[in-house]
């Protein structure tokens, strides 16, 4: 088996930071809390994402105020949403890789559809042997169950069982590394996600400060086993 990358979207190849603070600004602000601001939102980012609203609020959520949350955190990130564009040399590079024999997948915790129209809609869906987001009826809470989960579909796609020790994982939040180490594939974190830098440190994360860095320390990682 060759290399395989499970690339993240959100926040990884989708460069869309900007546009989820803000919308989650305005979620919060919705049910009577303060603005969220960058350093906010990368110090609380957590799942389940209740629990993340729920440090940015100090507090409990009522199921109503969970459900305006949600509500207003959609509407306003979907309105934004044209906003958000790859990283620099994304295509690029997910072409180079390519033809040197690595395959790519994308795992994405946001509604598949919505994933699936956007990657197409940048041109790079022909890169991805999967493209995975979330579905309403089977969504999970946690990125370990839905890695766990692609990796099965892959090994279908894939016609021969996927070898953990063949992939990395390139993410933007200290769940991806989670569900990384649980399916005992190697992860690189992008520096500039959603996460605090001092706990990624304390945990002796790999990060990475672009997308090409992350992919050349990924495939390093996994040389070495």
């Amino acid at each position: 088996m060759t290399a395989h990358i499970v690339w993240d979207w959100n926040g990884t190849l989708l460069d869309d930071f900007e546009i989820s603070v803000e919308a989650a600004s305005v979620a919060c602000l919705k049910v009577g809390g303060s603005p969220v601001g960058h350093d906010d939102y990368r110090r609380c980012f957590t799942r389940p994402v209740r629990a993340f609203y729920e440090r940015l609020l100090g507090g409990a959520l009522s199921d109503e105020q969970w459900h305006t949350i949600v509500e207003t955190y959609h509407d306003s990130y979907r309105r934004s949403l044209p906003r958000a564009r790859l990283r620099p040399r994304t295509a690029e590079l997910l072409a180079e890789l390519s033809e040197s024999g690595v395959t790519h997948s994308l795992l994405s915790m946001g509604e598949h559809e919505e994933v699936t129209e956007v990657v197409a809609r940048l041109g790079i869906a022909e890169s991805f042997l999967a493209i995975e987001g979330m579905h309403r009826r089977v969504r999970t809470e946690t990125k370990r169950q839905a890695l766990e989960r692609h990796l099965a579909r892959l090994g279908g796609v894939r016609a021969q069982p996927v070898r953990v020790e063949r992939v990395v994982m390139i993410g933007d939040t200290l769940d991806d590394s989670e569900a990384a180490s649980a399916a005992g594939v190697a992860c690189v974190l992008l520096g500039d996600g959603s996460f605090d830098r001092s706990a990624a440190e304390r945990l002796g994360l790999a990060v990475a400060p672009g997308i090409a860095a992350a992919v050349e320390r990924g495939l390093r990682m996994i040389a070495d086993r």
